[in-house]
């Protein structure tokens, strides 16, 4: 695993556990955790440990005597030819790094990966794709795109020989939250400090309020859905941080809710256009109904129609479910490529 932050900590949390998966006849061993200060590596990993390390130094590399400062997470995965990469590292959409150069490593040598984050996907998106499909070994992000939201699987599975026309979500808790707490009167610096202490802010907060943390998952989605060299010019993004509260009081007034929307739609000529702003949704809009901690999508097809899906939990332990389930997918099926 790269990266041992939140999200990190609570996927090796939920691995000490192991009750769901031996259920499905699957153990899962996490042989190695890296961050930018080195790794830690070992059959039996003191998963306790490690976590009052981190926090304590923020290094897992001064984990005692199984720490080691400049360790390479791509020298472990040598020593494991059929280990799993999980990229929980944080999100850099412009290099990718830290997570795409090691996600290369993994996937050029036929190891399947498990992506949370999002950065390796925005800039490197369809060489991914075709590496994994190169080397006969699989990719999994669904917990890069709005967890536990399974856009992924109601598209590529429920959705199958339907033509998906587009689709429109609340994907990002952070600012859900923070605009329904201004509708409560709560000022915008209080709402931010709320979502600080639930633990659901992104490493840079200005992904979600700025709306970028929606426009990748968006446009993740949308490579996935439809063609994987979509770019990022055709993403036109508008967040929240300009809201007032006269503003959400107006909208309020009127009996619609504002709530920051990701939208994805194909012309009938193949152009996607992807789009973030806060809407105002009126109590018709099946978005209007989502609680605060609540994210959902709605899907427009020729053949099924309009489909919506909604989820009201979130936050890294969550995101590690997730991250657990798309592991547990590759466990069953490991010789087939599959998103």
């Amino acid at each position: 695993m790269l990266g041992f932050g939140k999200v990190g900590q609570a996927f090796a949390s939920l691995l000490e556990q192991q009750d769901g998966f031996a259920r499905q006849g699957v153990k899962l061993r996490l042989v190695g955790i890296f961050d930018r200060s080195g790794g830690v590596v070992g059959n039996d990993l003191p998963i306790a440990d490690i976590v009052a390390a981190k926090r304590a130094s923020g290094g897992v590399a001064s984990v005692p005597r199984l720490g080691q400062g400049g360790m390479r997470a791509g020298d472990a995965l040598s020593r494991h030819p059929d280990a799993i990469l999980v990229d929980a590292s944080p999100t850099d959409p412009d290099s990718g790094e830290p997570g795409l150069s090691l996600v290369r490593h993994a996937l050029g040598r036929g190891h399947s990966s498990v992506l949370a984050s999002k950065g390796p996907l925005v800039a490197a998106f369809a060489e991914l794709l075709e590496l994994a499909r190169r080397n006969k070994c699989r990719i999994g992000f669904s917990a890069a795109v709005g967890t536990p939201l399974p856009s992924l699987e109601m598209v590529h599975l429920s959705l199958r020989g339907s033509t998906l026309h587009g689709f429109r979500g609340i994907f990002n808790t952070t600012a859900n939250r923070i605009l329904a707490k201004m509708e409560s009167g709560t000022s915008y610096e209080d709402a931010m400090e709320d979502a600080e202490r639930a633990g659901i802010l992104e490493s840079d907060p200005r992904l979600d309020v700025e709306g970028w943390d929606t426009a990748f998952k968006v446009l993740i989605l949308a490579r996935s859905f439809w063609r994987p060299t979509i770019s990022m010019e055709s993403v036109q993004v508008q967040g929240i941080t300009g809201i007032t509260g006269d503003d959400i009081a107006r909208i309020k007034e009127s009996g619609r809710r504002l709530r920051l929307v990701g939208t994805a739609k194909q012309s009938p000529s193949g152009e996607v256009a992807i789009r973030v702003e806060a809407e105002p949704l009126p109590p018709s809009d099946p978005l209007h109904s989502l609680g605060p901690d609540e994210k959902g999508a709605e899907f427009d097809t020729d053949l099924m129609g309009r489909l919506v899906v909604r989820t009201g939990k979130a936050g890294p332990a969550t995101t590690a479910a997730t991250l657990a389930k798309d592991i547990l997918n590759i466990a069953a099926h490991p010789t087939a490529f599959a998103l």
